[in-house]
């Protein structure tokens, strides 16, 4: 049973709505370079051209090309190709699903011996375990892959029958699985053997099993953005998820050469809007991550719960985090960001402000309420003010 909140992570705002651009378009001499797909753009000589895909990762895909008259790539191949990587990785990174003549997540979970599987689909696991260790708490890893066993039982129990809708408008209601979680699981990532020579992977114990969900979207958006950089001149917004946002190249749709993306108001109420809180600058090579509590959640069949029961599971507690409602990182790497992203929504606030600022050219936010709301030390340069 999917929740039914209709919410956005990230908005990505038109940049007339925070005037940042002209008020006109203007047709120039350069001609559409491909009616399919662009439209005149805010500024003369521009088009933008997009696509948006809504069959991979669960969610809704956008690529948005920034197009102009120095463009030297063909529009129609570079969506094409965008869509046969998003369909390939979508059937690799799927646990759920099994897919003819393709060993993927499905399969290896299902397993009881080792899997061959594509040499991307082991690159993207061994890239995984190569850096859950970036960031721990209590000589914990909070980014584990070997975590699906406890996924998994919150997974069937957001889907339970026995989940009651009618208690609340958009909310799903459904029974905590106490008793499924009240055992010793086998998540530990050091019992995953990998053989790089073969490509094959498999569990030193019974069990056991892998999702990448905390790092996919991040990772795809990597191998996307190194196919698209092959293509000089290219200029691009790249949305996944509506959590994930990389943009690339100097923006010649608007007089600014940058990129506006909204933060949504996290909100676990039914709505079928959303707001925003903060509009974010961005410049070629950023990335930004979100991870909340308020896009896979539901509440207690026992009303008198108040908790928030989302899909970001603390591997310490088996249990959701609570320190806040919404992280967002702003770096240069999507894979790393939201590996970064997940890790900090589980952290406590003050030791999660404390390793960002640490990292050199690493900022995050962190929406904990309306009147709460903690910045990184330079988090608050990207913040875009509109004008009066």
């Amino acid at each position: 049973m999917k929740k039914t909140i209709i919410t956005l992570t990230i908005i990505i705002l038109n940049l007339l709505m925070v005037a940042c651009e002209n008020s006109t378009t203007t047709i120039s001499e350069f001609s559409n370079p491909n009616t399919s797909y662009c439209v005149p753009g805010t500024k003369e000589g521009v088009y933008t051209c997009q696509r948006v895909y809504t069959s991979y990762f669960d969610t809704q895909v956008l690529l948005k090309l920034y197009v102009d008259e120095t463009y030297d790539y063909d529009i129609e191949k570079v969506f094409t190709d965008f869509q046969n990587l998003l369909e390939k990785y979508h059937k690799l990174f799927d646990k759920y699903n099994a897919y003819e003549g393709i060993n993927n997540i499905f399969t290896i979970n299902n397993s009881n011996q080792a899997v061959t599987i594509d040499e991307e689909l082991f690159i993207a696991i061994e890239y995984a375990i190569n850096n859950q260790t970036i960031i721990t708490a209590d000589n914990q890893l909070l980014f584990n892959i070997a975590l699906n066993p406890v996924l998994q039982i919150w997974h069937n129990a957001r889907n339970s029958n026995n989940c009651d809708d009618s208690i609340e408008l958009g909310i799903s209601y459904c029974p905590i699985p106490e008793t499924e979680l009240n055992q010793d699981f086998n998540i530990d990532p050091n019992d995953i053997i990998l053989d790089k020579e073969n490509f094959t992977i498999a569990f030193s114990k019974e069990n056991m099993g892998i999702d990448l969900g905390g790092f996919a979207k991040g990772y795809i958006s990597e191998i996307i953005t190194e196919y698209l950089n092959q293509y000089n001149n290219i200029k691009y917004l790249l949305n996944l998820g509506n959590s994930n946002v990389h943009v690339h190249g100097i923006n010649n749709n608007n007089d600014t050469g940058k990129y506006y993306i909204a933060l949504t108001r996290p909100s676990t109420t039914f709505q079928l809007t959303s707001d925003y809180y903060k509009i974010i600058e961005l410049s070629s090579g950023q990335n930004l991550v979100t991870s909340g509590n308020y896009q896979r959640f539901f509440k207690n069949l026992d009303i008198e719960d108040k908790t928030i029961y989302h899909h970001i599971i603390d591997p310490r507690t088996y249990y959701p985090a609570d320190e806040s409602m919404a992280v967002t990182v702003l770096s240069t790497n999507g894979a790393i960001g939201d590996i970064l992203s997940t890790a900090l929504f589980l952290m406590d606030i003050e030791s999660g402000l404390a390793y960002v600022n640490n990292i050199e050219g690493l900022e995050a936010i962190w929406y904990v309420s309306e009147d709460e709301i903690y910045m990184s030390d330079n988090f608050s340069q990207y913040i875009y003010v509109p004008e009066n």
